[in-house]
């Protein structure tokens, strides 16, 4: 149901929808939201995508479901892998053609079969309407996304390791041009944007907003372990009550018991950043609390001090890691809002039906217990090509950054590699106030990933660009340093 309610929120914040969707006398909305009305228009969306990992193949597949959509492009440096993302996704070998040149993809396009290339520069110029950015890579990500709005095609980002950097210019580069530039639905950061705005629209006041890691604590009572993924440990019987009762006192001992397992990656510190610079919440602390926390315990957790939660301000962007049996339900990769309950009568009854309120009366939280990767992007194709609007925020700004601490003495000629789970060896990420790119700030988690130190680094420094050898030709770094002139960060 939240799935619905985020798609409509995007489009029903847009001013230029607005004004369009309601009676200009009566004021009186003209349109049902149903998905098959809002969608009407004629017309078939030819999109090229960028990237045939985990994302582009679920988006690949899906769309050979969606007639409003067709799959004009499938490129990927590795030419066996767009084919094989092609073949799994249901394409015969006689519908999609291998192609080298502009010449060769254009013909191949315009017959209506599936180009499969290597270079994603050749899309800029062929007759596609949206763009899929899903390399991962951030450099790459910057440049494909800058050529593709100046060509005045939409940009589906999901590579968030370009947005969380200079997103917020992209997205005015885009507004300029008359293009959409819009996170996915699918991705956490789009779905919590969606979700915070439907609270915001039907007057929630939101205490925190949040993301689910991806992967669940799961407690097993009779071996006395709990395991993330294939990460096992043990606890013993006197520690079996802080996993199994509750409400929220035992978490410090949670995170004690549970030594070892990752309770915040790097992908959830830069996918909060992204939903930050898009809907202005703020955050309470540089690595976010994170709490391993059972999901009915949560409107207890996420709230001010004073009201015996773990918050420092109310209006903040965390995350939480879902703990739960093996047989419950699962809340892995999902998006949550904790609010005020504003109306004792509603929440009671919500409460009685089983809602999750909290044990005080004061707050309730709504989530969306999932996320369907590109099997669920459609609506924002549909959205920025039929409506011209993006699932992102209305005022899009760089208000913080993912930056870079080192947790060791890093050496000159170290480099910054960056692993499969986006970690770099000997540093560390945290979201802090963005700041204007010179030689003594700090320097964003990506830009400097992939970079060598070129001086002496104690443990605990924040690095800076004077310590990174970045390249003068990065489209990453001339992107930020536009995004830094034009806001005046």
């Amino acid at each position: 149901m939240y799935f619905e309610f985020c798609i409509q929120n995007a489009i029903l914040l847009s001013k230029k929808l607005v004004k369009d969707l309601f009676h200009p006398e009566s004021g009186a909305c003209q349109n049902s939201m149903n998905y098959h009305k809002l969608f009407s228009t004629t017309g078939v969306i030819n999109v090229g995508l960028i990237g045939a990992g985990v994302f582009g193949r679920t988006f690949l597949s899906q769309s050979k479901m969606i007639s409003k959509i067709r799959m004009a492009v499938v490129c990927d440096r590795d030419i066996d892998i767009a084919r094989a993302a092609c073949l799994q996704a249901g394409l015969t070998p006689d519908e999609m053609i291998t192609c080298r040149t502009e010449a060769e993809a254009h013909d191949v396009v315009s017959t209506g079969k599936t180009a499969v290339i290597r270079d994603g520069m050749l899309i800029m110029d062929l007759p596609v309407d949206v763009v899929i950015e899903a390399t991962g890579k951030p450099d790459v990500g910057a440049n494909h996304a800058r050529l593709a709005i100046q060509n005045h095609k939409h940009v589906v980002m999901v590579t968030k390791e370009t947005d969380c950097v200079v997103g917020p210019v992209l997205n005015r580069m885009a507004e300029d041009a008359g293009v959409v530039y819009t996170p996915a639905d699918g991705d956490q950061p789009g779905l919590l944007m969606g979700l915070i705005s439907w609270g915001e629209t039907v007057g929630f006041e939101i205490v925190c907003a949040g993301k689910a890691g991806e992967l669940d604590f799961i407690v097993d009572p009779i071996s006395r372990t709990i395991a993330r993924g294939d990460q096992v440990v043990k606890f013993d019987d006197r520690e079996l009550g802080i996993f199994t009762g509750g409400s929220g006192e035992h978490l410090s001992n949670r995170y004690r018991v549970s030594d070892g397992l990752p309770t915040v990656s790097v992908a959830d510190l830069c996918e909060t950043a992204i939903v930050i610079n898009n809907t202005g919440f703020g955050f309470d602390v540089p690595t976010l609390h994170a709490p391993i926390a059972h999901i009915n315990e949560m409107p207890d957790i996420f709230c001010g001090r004073d009201a015996g939660g773990i918050l420092q301000q109310e209006g903040v962007i965390d995350m939480v890691n879902c703990l739960r049996r093996t047989e419950e339900v699962s809340f892995a990769g999902g998006v949550f809002i904790v609010v005020k309950c504003r109306g004792s009568e509603t929440w009671r009854i919500l409460k009685d039906k089983g809602h999750l309120v909290s044990r005080d009366g004061a707050r309730a939280m709504v989530f969306r217990p999932y996320h369907l990767l590109g099997v669920e992007s459609a609506t924002t194709i549909l959205a920025a090509s039929h409506l011209g609007v993006s699932a992102g925020g209305l005022e899009v700004n760089p208000r913080v950054d993912l930056g870079i601490r080192a947790v060791r003495t890093l050496l000159p000629g170290d480099r910054l590699n960056i692993r499969s789970d986006h970690s770099i060896p000997g540093v560390m990420p945290e979201i802090m106030p963005s700041a204007k790119i010179d030689d003594d700030s700090p320097i964003p988690y990506y830009l400097a990933a992939g970079h060598h130190i070129t001086r002496m680094v104690h443990t605990g420094q924040l690095l800076t660009p004077s310590m990174v050898d970045i390249q003068q030709n990065s489209v990453l770094l001339e992107l930020r340093q536009k995004q830094d002139k034009l806001f005046n960060t």
